[in-house]
C-alpha cells in the first residue's frame, strides 16, 4: 500500500491505495500527490518538499516490500503517535501505534525543565502537578500497542522525580532508593488505565 503523506501549514492528510494482482500500482497516491501539487500552485502555495513522500504502506505493505526488495514497510509519525505495520495475535495485519520517539523525547525535556524551575517550591505542591501531568499524559497516549511506551514515560518521571529530590537541599542529595520508594508507597504516580481500542471506537460510530 502507498499513502501520501502531507504536513505544513495547510494540515495533514492521507491517501489509502492499492497494489495490483501484478504489482501495478492501481491507485490514486501519485496522481493525487500530482493533483495537488497543481491546485496549491493556483493560490502560489506549495507542499514541504521535506514533509511530502510517499510509502509503501497497509495490509501488503509487508508482503510487496519484500517483494520490490524494499525492506521493511516505513513508519509515519502523526499526531504525536508512530504508526507501522504490525500483526495481532491471530496474524492478522493490524495498524500499530506507539508514542513518537520526538515526542517522547520532548515530554522528557520539558519534565526536566518543569523540575528544575520548581527546585525551590515545597514537594507538597509538586507532588500533586506531577501526578496530574502523568495522569494527562496517559489520557492522551494510551492506546492500543502502546503500554511499554506509557510504562516508559512513568519510568523517566519516577526517575526524574528523585533526582529532583536529591537537588533540592544538602538534606536530600542523601535521599536513597529505598527512602523514595517508601514516599512512592504513601504517594504513588498513576499507572495506565485500560488501553483504547481506536478500531472499535471507530467502528461504533
Amino acid at each position: 500500500m502507498l499513502w501520501v503523506l502531507s504536513s505544513g501549514a495547510l494540515g495533514r492528510w492521507f491517501v489509502e491505495g492499492g497494489v495490483g494482482e501484478r504489482g501495478h500500482l492501481t491507485f490514486t497516491a501519485r496522481p493525487l500527490h500530482r493533483d495537488s501539487l497543481k491546485r496549491l500552485g493556483r493560490y502560489s502555495l506549495e507542499l514541504a518538499g521535506e514533509k511530502t513522500k510517499l510509502i509503501r504502506f497497509g495490509r501488503f505493505a509487508r508482503r510487496d516490500c519484500q517483494r520490490l526488495g524494499e525492506g521493511a514497510p516505513s513508519t509515519f509519525d502523526f499526531l504525536g503517535f508512530m504508526h507501522y505495520c504490525g500483526t495481532s495475535r491471530s496474524g492478522k495485519f493490524k495498524l500499530k501505534r506507539r508514542t513518537a520517539a520526538k515526542k517522547f523525547r520532548g515530554k522528557v525535556d520539558d519534565l526536566k525543565s518543569w523540575f528544575r524551575s520548581n527546585l525551590a517550591t515545597p514537594i507538597s505542591e509538586v507532588w500533586p502537578t506531577l501526578v496530574r501531568k502523568v495522569q494527562g499524559h496517559f489520557q492522551y497516549y494510551h492506546v492500543n500497542d502502546n503500554w511499554p511506551m506509557l510504562m516508559k514515560s512513568r519510568e523517566a518521571a519516577r526517575r526524574l522525580g528523585l533526582r529532583w529530590m536529591r537537588r533540592r537541599s544538602q538534606k536530600g542529595a542523601n535521599l536513597s532508593w529505598s527512602d523514595y520508594h517508601r514516599y512512592l508507597e504513601a504517594y504513588p504516580l498513576p499507572m495506565p488505565g485500560r488501553l483504547k481500542d481506536l478500531i472499535a471506537m471507530t467502528g461504533a460510530k
